[in-house]
């Protein structure tokens, strides 16, 4: 008799069993995989959060462009920003404390604004503290060498670390901030400045009007143009793009230079926003910020100002100056700014004595 081969097929509970099997082992992979994905996610892609105080049209917003687009090449991608522009998370005057509680994790605001948290932060803008030596006085406040050479950098970094829980990367030296004549009033002597209606924004611009003689009037950017069609003030101490920026040539026809002080940028990060990134990009963000910071004090900026220069001359501003023995008068009147700046902090005042020390060199050059 012919032997019969048969093949035996489960019953169905056999078959329940094996489906159920197929379908815990699928699941189990496909948490296996995920996960994996996940992780690698995670250590590819790191986002911060980033106010700045300035308008997508303003000149410093567009430098920072240029930031981003440096860490996003530096990173190959893997630190990305979430931008705030104008303030949006936080108002500006207390954007310093939300970057200290982590509200924010960077923020790109001037040093100005926090004189009364971190005095030591706004050093830059002294009256002429930085006048015909940008590079100079740029490289000072940023020489992390430590030591001696390194002690002006530090006083800066350490007073942001312990008074705002923040890591100072760089500064930005900026626009040069003049005297704007409303209409064609020229003022190029300091006895020209004395009583006139002068608008300052508080802070140094304020203490350098009064140290002039002139009466401040303070009052929001956008206030100020029809304050000068209407004659409230007589002048601005302002900057010299903003005869172009807030069309403020057609109503005020001069500029007088040198300017006083020049307005600088600061930008920092949360200290545990910077810890909580790997140290590969740490170190990247690092590095970018210092040469991004060198490159916009002493190109981009200069550069800008002689466009905005050129653009203000073809429209009808004249350029007027202080010679020097207005300048010497000046510098002489408000040594009184710097006096009050060197008694906010113990750390001011060694700020202050290394810079008078540290300008004695740069004369000599």
């Amino acid at each position: 008799m012919a032997m019969q081969c048969s093949v035996s097929t489960p019953n169905r509970h056999g078959r329940l069993f094996i489906i159920k099997s197929a379908v815990i082992m699928g699941l189990a992979l496909f948490f296996v995989l995920s996960a994996g994905f996940t992780h690698q996610g995670e250590c590819k892609t790191w986002r911060l959060k980033f106010q700045m105080a300035w308008h997508t049209q303003h000149p410093q917003y567009k430098a920072y462009k240029e930031f981003t687009k440096r860490v996003k090449k530096a990173t190959n991608g893997q630190l990305k920003f979430t931008i705030f522009p104008a303030s949006q998370l936080i108002g500006r005057n207390e954007a310093l404390d939300g970057l200290k509680s982590g509200t924010i994790d960077m923020l790109a605001s001037c040093g100005a604004y926090y004189h009364g948290m971190v005095p030591e932060g706004d050093v830059d803008w002294l009256p002429y503290v930085s006048l015909n030596r940008r590079a100079s006085f740029w490289e000072l406040m940023n020489n992390k060498g430590g030591g001696e050479g390194g002690r002006f950098h530090d006083i800066i970094y350490d007073s942001y670390l312990k008074k705002a829980n923040s890591v100072w990367l760089t500064n930005v030296i900026c626009g040069s901030s003049g005297i704007i004549g409303r209409g064609d009033n020229q003022y190029n002597t300091v006895e020209s400045l004395k009583n006139i209606k002068l608008r300052a924004a508080g802070g140094v611009s304020t203490r350098v009007a009064k140290a002039w003689g002139a009466c401040p009037v303070t009052m929001a950017t956008g206030e100020i143009y029809p304050a000068l069609q209407r004659g409230t003030v007589d002048a601005l101490l302002f900057y010299a793009y903003g005869l172009k920026d807030y069309k403020f040539f057609e109503v005020a026809k001069t500029f007088t230079r040198p300017p006083v002080f020049t307005w600088a940028d600061d930008l920092w990060i949360n200290k545990d926003a910077l810890e909580r990134l790997p140290q590969n990009l740490r170190d990247i963000l690092i590095k970018v910020s210092h040469d991004w910071g060198r490159w916009a004090s002493c190109e981009y900026w200069p550069n800008y100002e002689a466009e905005n220069e050129k653009w203000c001359l073809e429209n009808g501003v004249k350029f007027v100056e202080f010679d020097n023995e207005n300048i010497r008068k000046s510098k002489e009147m408000l040594n009184v700014v710097w006096d009050w700046y060197a008694n906010e902090s113990k750390g001011c005042a060694e700020l202050v004595e290394i810079i008078k020390t540290k300008e004695k060199e740069w004369d000599k050059i």
